[in-house]
């Protein structure tokens, strides 16, 4: 075998491992979905095209041949090729490096760029076509000279990560191969300037040929090895993240995040246990004191939105510095806050301690060198006198703190004779959420949801409130759990979706408005009704909807209601083009091995996430671990509570997806947002 032909078998070959090579790397794009890994197949299908022109520009020279002209097409293919090699190469090792894709525009512009680079080279080589010395500098050295820069930087870069992770072989096979091939291309280069035109200096010594034939098959070995090596500690980190951020959301789902208090979940079950003991001591009971912060909005607008949970904490240590050691304090909402008592002989007692800690919640509080005063109102209940079950204690205690006058700051102890006691009552209810269905008082209110990405609103949440004739707007606390049990939540359902259908539709009918979505919170019984699916494709079909502008939401609790039924339910849901989303998730009873299985589209990240995000590093280090979790099992996230622009920013940096709260807007009717949606960007960015 003649020199000549050793170099054109060992071109042959080196093309065929680039192409091999590309062809693993469009596989693993398709399984590992790397941003990077797009650029170096790319990368790698360009170097095989140059190696095969390589190849056969080597036989029509020594054969002395140009069919057709063909010879110089094919010398300006092969600088392009090349070049095009080197920039994709840059531009995916540079995306690995440091996780974070190249902006589109740039990277077109910089392809764009070697287009333009190698046309000029091959401009200049025809220009000059009659000194075979120039020819020869624009055709080889040039090229050569910036393989050479590349495969340097790439070994420096190698080398890098080497020191990095010591334990890794893939960067010491990157680094060497990717040095000897920067040496061998500076090599051919530096000789291209003094050598013989019509002889490819790299070329004319079979041996250089295989040291080059050695390090392409080094580098892509380096290469594949590395996507292994990466996927290993990516599923190690992902391990022990899952574990870490399982136990923290064990504690998150029963503790209020802003001030570590027993939340709703935390305190019923606590109630729960403290009413068994009670039924073992007939002289004992446990009182339930709610306690409710009025003028909450003024307060915290006077203080800052920012300091708004320091003040909670504030309101927490002064609850505490007097409290038995006995009684348990709990947050249950924003403001509103829950006392246990448990081993209570008389109902005196009860009331005693309830008002000694009403009376230390009136002295002022003070934030910097301003006073302030919080208007706070208690309601009690005893069980078992009112009731044994924890639930209906709580609702009795919070329905009694409403009752009572916020200007008078007084203790409302529940009655027996109130609404949710007596059969008469119940009869009433029941009259008044029938008769609200049928004149339409149920109406619904409309919050946006915000696109990170597109800083515009990407939909809306549907939000239900009851137009009461005398007690004026509800929300759905007020009303939805007696509509469960009294049988009227079908229909009530049924008129959220008919509203919800109808503002989308005559959002998607108006030509000046961009498409969005409707998100449309589902109760757990009409979850698990095996005609939920139907129901909506059909109302979507009426009113002329794409179902994909369609948004289910259910809580953690409905969707493990019957777990297996739910994933049925979420799988018709989506075949049908219906986007299912999880609400409320880390407060719930799932588990991470749940929402694997549900394979729900969206995920809603509870505001007890968002409320410490500002000042708790470790609420940070959580709420990026569990948004890195959700995308892995390509689902996206939204972010819900969000009320300032410290909580906006933190989100961004986790890489939520999407945003909901009062900062960006409140629930309205459809019409207040008529403006909003002819510009859809959002000036709060």
């Amino acid at each position: 075998m003649t020199p000549s032909e050793f170099v054109i078998a060992t071109l042959l070959v080196q093309g065929l491992a680039a192409l091999v090579l590309a062809g693993l790397l469009w596989m693993f794009l398709r399984s590992l979905e790397h941003h990077f890994l797009r650029q170096l197949a790319l990368a790698f299908t360009a170097l095989s095209l140059h190696l095969g022109l390589s190849a056969v520009n080597l036989v029509l020279t020594t054969n002395e041949a140009d069919l057709f002209g063909a010879h110089e097409a094919l010398l300006f293919a092969e600088t392009i090729s090349l070049l095009a090699f080197l920039t994709w190469l840059v531009i995916g090792m540079q995306s690995a490096l440091k996780q974070q894709p190249l902006a589109p525009r740039t990277e077109r512009l910089l392809v764009s760029a070697t287009v333009l680079f190698g046309t000029a080279l091959g401009g200049g080589r025809l220009l000059v076509a009659d000194d075979p010395l120039l020819a020869n500098l624009f055709r080889v050295s040039v090229p050569y000279g910036i393989a050479a820069i590349v495969f340097l930087w790439l070994g420096w870069q190698m080398n890098q990560v080497r020191h990095r992770f010591p334990a890794l072989i893939s960067p010491v096979l990157g680094t060497a191969a990717s040095v000897v091939a920067g040496l061998l291309m500076l090599y051919s280069s530096v000789l291209n300037i003094t050598s013989d035109a019509s002889v490819r200096p790299l070329f004319h010594i079979p041996f250089l040929s295989l040291i080059s034939l050695m390090s392409l098959t080094f580098i892509g070995l380096s290469i594949v090895i590395w996507l292994l090596e990466n996927e290993q500690e990516r599923a190690r980190t992902a391990k022990v993240k899952a574990l870490s951020a399982e136990q923290r959301l064990l504690y998150f789902r029963t503790h209020d995040a802003a001030t570590g208090l027993p939340n709703q979940r935390q305190v019923e079950n606590l109630l729960s246990q403290e009413i068994l003991r009670t039924r073992a001591s007939k002289d004992r009971r446990v009182a339930v004191l709610a306690l409710g912060i009025h003028r909450f909005k003024a307060v915290s607008e006077a203080v800052g939105w920012h300091h708004t949970e320091d003040m909670m904490r504030d309101l927490t240590r002064r609850i505490r510095e007097k409290l038995p050691e006995r009684f348990i304090l709990g947050r249950t909402g924003e403001r509103d806050f829950i006392i246990l008592m448990p081993n209570i002989r008389r109902r005196e007692d009860a009331v005693g301690h309830a008002e000694k800690i009403l009376a230390r919640l009136r002295l002022p509080f003070h934030h910097g060198a301003q006073e302030f005063f919080l208007s706070v109102s208690g309601g009690m209940s005893i069980g078992p006198d009112h009731s044994d079950d924890a639930a209906v204690l709580l609702t009795q205690a919070h329905r009694a703190q409403l009752q009572s006058p916020p200007e008078a700051r007084e203790l409302m102890l529940h009655r027996t004779s109130s609404m949710d006691s007596g059969p008469g009552d119940l009869v009433h209810r029941e009259t008044e959420l029938r008769q609200a269905c049928r004149e339409g008082q149920f109406v619904l209110h409309f919050q946006p949801l915000i696109s990170i990405r597109k800083r515009s609103i990407a939909g809306f949440e549907a939000l239900l409130r009851w137009h009461h004739p005398t007690q004026g707007i509800l929300g759905p606390d007020h009303f939805l759990q007696d509509a469960a049990s009294l049988g009227v939540l079908d229909e009530l359902e049924d008129q959220i979706f008919a509203q919800a259908m109808d503002q989308l539709a005559e959002w998607h009918g108006d030509l000046a408005l961009a498409p969005v979505s409707v998100s449309i919170n589902v109760s757990a019984e009409r979850f698990q009704q095996p005609t939920l699916t139907d129901k909506l494709v059909e109302m979507c079909r009426t009113r002329g909807i794409s179902p994909g502008y369609v948004d289910v939401e259910l809580t953690e609790a409905a969707a493990i209601t019957d777990f297996e039924a739910g994933l049925d339910t979420v799988q018709r849901l989506r075949e049908q083009g219906i986007k299912v989303s999880l609400d409320d998730f880390g407060t719930g009873y799932s588990s991470l091995a749940h929402l694997q299985r549900l394979r729900v589209d969206y995920v809603k990240l509870d505001r007890s996430f968002v409320q410490g995000i500002e000042h708790d590093e470790q609420q940070l280090a959580l709420t990026r671990a569990i948004v890195e979790l959700i995308h892995s099992l390509n689902m996206k996230v939204l972010a819900e509570g969000v009320e300032t622009r410290g909580q906006l920013g933190h989100l961004i940096q986790c890489r939520v997806d999407f945003v909901q709260g009062y900062l960006l807007g409140r629930p309205q009717p459809a019409e207040a947002y008529h403006d909003l949606l002819e510009h859809r960007y959002i000036s709060t960015f």
